[in-house]
């Protein structure tokens, strides 16, 4: 008899497993992201770019908050992301806007904060590079790099 109780108990055990969703997992399209060269000019406008997070996991993805830090030059701006729920699967998307106003590289990291498994911080390192207006010759592509701790100096 104990050996069937056992056993019954055993069989619980592993079909409440098989019933267990995997936790959220948040991934990026695309780290890091280089947005190559820009002529500081402010009759262009900014340079968009959008950015998509996806939850690869069963259970809900909640983003907490988003952090913009290392924007030393106020380049760079954020929308989004446009929901905070994942489900299975499910998306959100950010837009992001690089605007020079000084010529240099322009280095930021975005953190995005989560209940996902896998980074529950997720840090996008988002670089660009300004030159002046009537630049002709080749410009080196900035390398992205994370830049150290610190929040952005910018006010939106």
């Amino acid at each position: 008899m104990k050996k069937y109780v056992v056993l019954f108990a055993l069989l619980i055990m592993a079909a409440c497993e098989e019933d267990a969703l995997s936790p959220p997992e948040i991934w990026i399209d695309l780290s890091p992201v280089n947005l190559d060269v820009r002529v500081v000019d402010p009759e262009l406008g900014p340079r968009t770019f959008d950015l998509q997070l996806t939850n690869r996991g069963e259970e809900t993805l909640k983003i907490e908050s988003m952090v913009v830090r290392g924007d030393q030059n106020c380049a760079f701006s954020f929308d989004g992301p446009d929901t905070l729920v994942m489900g299975e699967n499910g998306s959100a998307f950010i837009r992001g806007y690089y605007n020079p106003i000084v010529t240099g590289e322009d280095q930021i990291a975005l953190e995005v904060n989560s209940n996902a498994h896998n980074f529950a911080t997720l840090v996008v390192p988002v670089c660009g590079k300004a030159v002046p207006l009537g630049t002709t010759e080749p410009i080196d592509p900035p390398i992205c790099q994370v830049p150290p701790p610190g929040q952005s100096n910018c006010v939106e």
